[in-house]
């Protein structure tokens, strides 16, 4: 007698294609989340340092006072120091007040307001407003505190008495670059376990991703006696 080969049947050890093609799926899912993670974790603590310092600048038109709001001076619970350079011998004059009060002086004249900041290329968000001529800021006594002087000016402001404005203006010459800085430890921390959380995920994704190697099925034969 004499018989032939069984046929050859799946190795139940494969996977299961649509498993396969989820997993898979998660995988990419996750490898592109963890590298977008990864990369912003990263870009944002090599910017900030180990201090956690963040520096937005802005560059006024030539003539107009800066009016910071209370949206960007009282945003975070840190500091905020504000410093500003004047343009050749021109001088620096700094004053915070209550919004309303820093509005009123300002009027109707042209003036650039600070609106916010963009962390892709770390300069100040503004928008020019008004029509008028603008004014000298004076010394009336509802500023609560001025500085000013020769070159560059800083300012500090807490967050005690917010919400607050400041209002920068040059005398004798223009605005070059006015730069606010606002440092929080907890920042770089956060950059940190942010790039580190990215790049738990990009593994993961990869690991799913890998393809994973087919165990090779065992010949099957016929256990009947090819003769007598």
């Amino acid at each position: 007698m004499s018989g032939g080969a069984a046929p050859d049947t799946l190795n139940p050890k494969d996977p299961d294609p649509m498993v396969t093609i989820v997993t898979r799926a998660v995988g990419a899912l996750l490898a592109l989340a963890g590298l977008a993670l990864t990369v912003v974790g990263v870009w944002f603590a090599t910017h900030l340092g180990g201090s956690g310092t963040a520096q937005f600048t802005l560059h006024p038109p030539a003539g107009r006072p800066v009016l910071v709001s209370p949206e960007v001076l009282n945003r975070v619970d840190a500091d905020v120091t504000v410093s500003a350079t004047a343009a050749g011998s021109g001088r620096v004059r700094m004053a915070r007040a209550n919004p309303s009060d820093a509005t009123a002086v300002i009027g109707g004249a042209q003036h650039v307001e600070v609106t916010g900041v963009d962390v892709r290329d770390w300069t100040l968000r503004s928008v020019s407003r008004g029509t008028g001529e603008a004014r000298g800021l004076g010394t009336a006594d509802l500023w609560r505190q001025q500085v000013d002087g020769p070159g560059r000016v800083s300012l500090t402001v807490r967050q005690a008495q917010a919400p607050e404005s400041l209002v920068v203006a040059a005398e004798g010459g223009r605005l070059s670059t006015l730069t606010l800085t606002v440092t929080d430890k907890r920042w770089f921390v956060e950059a940190v376990v942010a790039a580190l959380v990215g790049l738990f995920l990009l593994v993961a994704g990869v690991v799913a991703l890998w393809p994973r190697r087919r165990s090779a099925a065992a010949p099957v034969t016929d256990p009947q006696e090819v003769s007598r």
